[in-house]
């Protein structure tokens, strides 16, 4: 016990796409350059950058896509493993 050391931290992070009267959503911005700029300057040990998904801006539109990529996250985690799984919209 206490040897396991700290657990490691995956970030989800979904954005939506343009809607009426804006051109470009802030959030679809900062989800599509996200992994450049994780790549280029890192992120603190033990947390990684896991899915970067834009999703359209109507709430039942959103939901397919949404579910596609919370269950694709879901199948790649073992529920054993020693990691926590954080989603940021």
């Amino acid at each position: 016990m206490g040897s396991e050391g700290p657990k490691a931290i995956t970030i989800h992070v979904t954005g939506f796409k343009k809607f009426q009267g804006v051109p470009i959503n802030p959030t679809e911005f900062i989800v599509n350059n996200l992994k450049d700029y994780v790549e280029k300057k890192g992120l603190p040990a033990g947390v990684t950058l896991g899915s970067c998904t834009v999703l359209e801006v109507a709430g039942d539109g959103a939901l397919p896509q949404l579910h596609q990529t919370m269950e694709s996250v879901v199948s790649k985690t073992d529920a054993n493993s020693n990691a926590n799984v954080v989603w940021v919209s």
